[in-house]
């Protein structure tokens, strides 16, 4: 008899980006899967650097996946010497025939690759990782001395996207062991959020007094300096000639806030500080939103824009950022504009273009809301299948409870 795959999932602390895909993968009948913490923070409140509060996230779900806390459950913050010794014991016990493991940097994750390869294990690697933010000469070519042998004893890497792809290109990975399996959305709730969406941008416009004759956009993010919200501000202030009426949403605490009020120099637009939004509200404010922004500087793969996009908002994103590609979140000039971070002007001329054509707005966020679509369908099942298929960890014809 064909036995299940089983699948371990070894991941620091249990991190709302990431559980509603154990979720989706808990409930197939292809496999069966188990996720290994080495912390409980953010099940347990901490205070999130940047973010000026403590923080316990809402949505984490952990009673619909299977899982385990280890460390006697205590909220350890990641770190390069985060691990848990009883990791090994824990996975020989469940004797999986694949390990997941989320980058290398931490002893935890190490641990977990020197158990898979001591036991003939397969391992799934997953990151981030991208080169477009700026990065020095010598530490990209140290990290090439190490990474390049690292990876040449992972079996897959499902991947997040085009800059995440061309990073493992760059540390000797070849394509064929790419599966994209991008990250995660609550998609449940994204989906009922999508087909109400007319309310919900009811709602919130009501709410923070937006008429029609308002752009609404929005940015999502801790309010610090590398997350350059201070741009779109500078963007508005040279936009206060222009004939039409914008509305900035700025979703996010941290420590750049009095800054970025004092920088506003608006007469008929606006600029509105919403504060720290839990996520399952989030989709309300996309909902709101005609014109999504992220001015980062240095943004690996952002589920903002990931959500921003499933909601049907066009997008206008940094060339710092990872979420942009032929394949990725946000392709150009089909849903979306890509400037030079820093780039005021360049930002401006961006703005303008999608508030004075209402046209190009729609055109932009149906196929926001196409591609999102089939990125959730990889990043919740057809991803992680495909990576069991090519790994001969799974027989094709098993059915789903789906």
């Amino acid at each position: 008899m064909f036995m299940l795959p089983k699948i371990a999932i070894v991941v620091s602390h249990p991190i709302q980006h990431f559980c509603p895909q154990y979720i989706s993968y808990s409930k197939s009948n292809q496999w069966e899967i188990k996720v290994f913490f080495a912390s409980s923070l953010g099940y347990k409140e901490y205070d999130s650097p940047g973010f000026g509060e403590k923080i316990k996230w809402g949505n984490l779900g952990l009673d619909k996946f299977p899982h385990e806390i280890l460390n006697n459950c205590k909220p350890i913050m990641p770190s390069r010497n985060l691990d848990a010794f009883e990791l090994d014991d824990r996975l020989d016990c469940f004797n999986p025939d694949v390990i997941v493991v989320y980058g290398y940097w931490q002893k935890f994750q190490r641990r977990a690759v020197r158990f898979a390869k001591n036991n003939g294990k397969k391992i799934f690697f997953i990151s981030d990782s991208e080169m477009r933010h700026d990065r020095s000469f010598l530490i990209n070519n140290l990290k090439k001395l190490y990474l390049n042998k690292y990876f040449s004893g992972i079996d897959a890497f499902l991947s997040v996207g085009d800059a995440n792809e061309e990073y493992y290109t760059y540390y000797g990975v070849t394509r064929d062991k790419f599966i994209r399996t991008p990250f995660p959305i609550e998609i449940d709730r994204y989906k009922d959020c999508y087909i109400n969406r007319e309310i919900y941008r009811k709602i919130i416009r009501d709410k923070f007094d937006i008429d029609d004759n308002y752009v609404c956009c929005s940015v999502v993010g801790k309010l610090l300096d590398y997350k350059c919200q201070l741009d779109i501000i500078k963007a508005f202030n040279s936009l206060n000639d222009a004939n039409f009426k914008l509305v900035l949403l700025v979703i996010g605490t941290g420590s750049m806030l009095n800054q970025l009020k004092s920088a506003i120099q608006l007469d008929k637009h606006r600029v509105e500080f919403v504060g720290f939004i839990q996520p399952d509200e989030l989709p309300y404010y996309y909902a709101a939103t005609d014109i999504y922004i992220h001015p980062s500087k240095r943004d690996a793969h952002s589920l903002s824009i990931s959500e921003a996009i499933y909601m049907g908002c066009p997008v206008i994103v940094s060339d710092k950022c990872g979420s942009y590609g032929d394949t990725d979140d946000v392709q150009l000039n089909r849903n979306g504009f890509v400037y030079e971070c820093g780039n005021i002007a360049q930002l401006k001329s961006y703005i303008q273009k999608l508030a004075n054509d209402i046209d190009l707005r729609t055109k932009f966020g149906t196929v926001s809301h196409k591609i999102a679509e089939e990125s959730q369908e990889k990043a919740h099942s057809l991803g992680i299948k495909k990576a069991l298929l090519e790994n001969n960890l799974l027989i094709e014809n098993c059915s789903n409870k789906h």
